[in-house]
C-alpha cells in the first residue's frame, strides 16, 4: 500500500468534517446550522487548532501484520495549529507528527516549508503549489464544510447549553460511507483522489459534535471519531481515528505574508514534483 494514501484520507477528514430529531427540534438544527453557515461566510480571519490520535493496524496479503517504514504498534498522535486569512487565501501552519516539526507558509507566493533535520527553508515546486490551489483553502474553511453537510443537517442532533450550540451527528454503515466519498470526491481534483482509493476505502461508523456560539454562531470546536479500512496494492489498513479542534481569534489573525528572508533564502525541494498519492 502506497502509506501516504491513507494520510492524505486522514487530513482530508480533519480539513472537510468540521461542520456539524423531533420536528421542532430539527426545524432548530437547520435554523443554528443556517446561521452558523452564513456567519462563517464573513470570516475575514482564524485560527485552528487540531489534535488527532490513530491507531492503525496493517496486514500484508497473506493476512500476515506488516509494519512497513511506519510505526504501527503505538498510536500516532499529531496536532496542527494553523493561521487562515480568507482572501486571498494564505496561511501558517505548524504541523508535528512523529516526534518531528514542520512549519508552512502558503499564498498566492507560493508555498515554503522547513524540513526535519535540515536547516532553512524549501519552496516547494511549482506543480505543487497548482495542485494545492485546486485543494483551496476556501474548501477548508467552516463556511464551506458547513455548506458541504448541510443536506444532511436532519441527520444532526441539537442541545442547547447556556452560551453555545452543540450539533451532534453518528452514523455506521452505507450512510456514513456515501457522506464520506461524496464530500471527497466534490472537494479533491481526480489527481489527488485515484480511483482505486476510494474503491478501496471503507467507512465503518463515524460521530461528530461541533460546539457553536450562541451569540455569534461562530463553530467554536469539534469532536470526531472514525473507524475505516483502506485496501491497495494488495495490503489493508484497518484505522480508528480520533480528533478534537478548536477555533479560535475570528477575524483577529490580520494579514499573513511569507517573510521576505524565508522567500530569499528558501532553497527548492528536491525530487518532489507532485503530492502524494
Amino acid at each position: 500500500m502506497k502509506h501516504k494514501s491513507w494520510m492524505i484520507i486522514s487530513l482530508l477528514f480533519i480539513m472537510l468534517v468540521s461542520a456539524a430529531c423531533s420536528s421542532a427540534e430539527g426545524e432548530k438544527a437547520k435554523e443554528v446550522f443556517a446561521k452558523s453557515s452564513e456567519a462563517s461566510k464573513s470570516l475575514d480571519s482564524l485560527a485552528m487548532s487540531i489534535n488527532m490520535t490513530q491507531n492503525i493496524s496493517l496486514q500484508s496479503p497473506k493476512g500476515t501484520d506488516t509494519t512497513g517504514s511506519m510505526p504501527m504498534n503505538m498510536p500516532i498522535k499529531t496536532t496542527i495549529d494553523s493561521k487562515m486569512q480568507m482572501d486571498p487565501i494564505a496561511f501558517h501552519q505548524t504541523i508535528e507528527i512523529f516526534g518531528q516539526t514542520v512549519e508552512q507558509y502558503y499564498s498566492d507566493r507560493g508555498m515554503y516549508m522547513s524540513q526535519p533535520g535540515k536547516d532553512g527553508w524549501f519552496k516547494a515546486p511549482k506543480e505543487i503549489v497548482e495542485q494545492l490551489n485546486q485543494v483551496s483553502a476556501a474548501q477548508q474553511t467552516p463556511a464551506k464544510q458547513l455548506e458541504t453537510l448541510q443536506e444532511y443537517v436532519d441527520e444532526f442532533n441539537l442541545e442547547e447549553k447556556e452560551d453555545s450550540y452543540i450539533l451532534s451527528f453518528s452514523s455506521k454503515g452505507e450512510d456514513v460511507q456515501k457522506l464520506i466519498k461524496k464530500t471527497m470526491t466534490e472537494s479533491m481534483p481526480k489527481e489527488l483522489l485515484p480511483e482505486d482509493l476510494l474503491k478501496g476505502l471503507t467507512v465503518e461508523k463515524a460521530s461528530y459534535t461541533l460546539t457553536i456560539n450562541k451569540d455569534t454562531y461562530y463553530p467554536e470546536a469539534i469532536e470526531s471519531a472514525m473507524d475505516f479500512t483502506m485496501e491497495m496494492d494488495g495490503e489493508k489498513a484497518s484505522i480508528s481515528q480520533e480528533m478534537s479542534g478548536t477555533y479560535s481569534k475570528f477575524n483577529e489573525v490580520g494579514e499573513i505574508t511569507i517573510p521576505q528572508e524565508v522567500i530569499d533564502h528558501a532553497k527548492e525541494m528536491p525530487g518532489l514534483s507532485s503530492l502524494p498519492q
